[in-house]
């Protein structure tokens, strides 16, 4: 059986949020522990491991796509994934946009795991969730 893929779990994560937005509060905590940690470090990891399926808890079904998401695949220095994973880390301190950015731009993170990639994510406002609030100038 194939594991859910990580833009999978990512969108369902956004799904959560969007229903319970406390979830992105703590969400917020954990990206920005993994910012602090780097990657490879133990806060990278527990901020990813929300992002892969598990089975028991703490176990990665696939981790093929743990080791995407910590770069330990040989793609650390590759521009264009590590970009994404930034993304992905960086989405979570969007605070109330947090539901409606955290997919943004990491679609194709799953590029050469088994089933591929994601369909990019639809934009907001789609009926699914909120569109992004207004960026007040500086």
């Amino acid at each position: 059986m194939m594991s859910k893929r990580i833009i999978d779990m990512v969108r369902e994560k956004r799904a959560r949020m969007v229903k319970n937005p406390s979830l992105g509060a703590a969400n917020m905590v954990l990206g920005v522990a993994a910012m602090q940690g780097g990657i490879g470090s133990r806060e990278w990891k527990n901020y990813m491991m929300q992002f892969v399926e598990q089975d028991p808890p703490g176990e990665p079904i696939d981790k093929k796509r743990l080791d995407r998401l910590m770069g330990a695949d040989n793609t650390l220095g590759d521009l264009d994934l590590s970009r994404k994973r930034c993304y992905l880390v960086g989405n979570s301190t969007c605070n109330g946009d947090t539901p409606s950015e955290l997919a943004f731009t990491v679609y194709t993170i799953d590029a050469g795991l088994e089933g591929g990639c994601g369909d990019p994510t639809p934009p907001p406002g789609n009926g699914t969730m909120k569109p992004p609030r207004p960026r007040k100038k500086r």
